[in-house]
């Protein structure tokens, strides 16, 4: 069995429910890769190795120590043995779909990919206070970064259709630099040599934040959830 764990929807987040639910000591122990975001929407969240890094909206990336930190939304898995090898000497943001063949659009996917990266755009969601806007108005207004001709890894997921708002559909990427010091949501990218996994996942594990408020008495409008999560991704 391999499994990816979620805490939370990304519904909820599109929604603005951005309350920190669970911490991080509960994030690791279901998986040691993983990307999500933080209590309040403060920043882009990366998981590598086990360790968790933040990017703010400064575009600073920094280690997070402090695992008792929480998130309203957060996916991570353990290395899976339905895994693929992954080798090509050239991709780009454009041509996913080269990455494909590799895996099954009806289950859920992540890959680890490290490159070098021509280019890269990454943008960050900035802290968020009370009352919570939703999501499409902070995507509207989100700082973007610029970078490159430098080494990193693509960690990320991707979603089924039929799993559209409790995941991204598609792929749903995080950017993690070589030497921890550049990170983001994933907008656009050229990259050469790119080598690293793609897991496939048959079991997918969802806890969910019943003992808060928000969560409890919010009604789901999911009726155009996949043309505002487009959207909110920059697709």
């Amino acid at each position: 069995m391999a499994t990816i764990f979620q805490h939370g929807t990304l519904e909820l987040i599109m929604a603005g429910l951005y309350d920190g639910t669970t911490t991080l000591t509960s994030i690791l122990k279901n998986g040691d890769f993983g990307i999500g975001t933080f209590d309040q929407l403060d920043g882009e969240m990366t998981i590598m190795n086990g360790k968790v890094y933040q990017t703010d909206a400064n575009g600073i990336t920094r280690e997070i120590h402090q695992l008792n930190h929480t998130t309203p939304f957060t996916s991570a898995h353990f290395e899976s043995k339905n895994k693929h090898l992954f080798n090509e000497t050239a991709l780009s943001f454009s041509n996913l779909e080269k990455v494909n063949h590799y895996i099954s659009k009806n289950v859920p996917n992540s890959m680890r990919l490290n490159g070098f990266f021509k280019s890269l755009k990454v943008r960050v969601a900035p802290k968020q206070a009370k009352p919570y806007p939703d999501f499409l108005s902070v995507s509207a207004d989100q700082p973007t970064f610029e970078y490159q001709n430098i080494e990193g890894t693509l960690i990320g997921d991707f979603g089924p259709d039929i799993y559209t708002g409790v995941m991204a559909n598609g792929w749903h990427l995080h950017f993690l630099s070589n030497d921890f010091t550049i990170g983001g949501h994933v907008l656009d990218f050229s990259a050469e040599h790119l080598s690293g996994t793609i897991d496939t996942f048959d079991t997918v594990k969802i806890s969910m934040p019943i003992h808060n408020d928000s969560f409890v008495s919010h009604k789901s409008n999911i009726s155009d959830i996949r043309q505002a999560i487009a959207k909110a991704e920059g697709e």
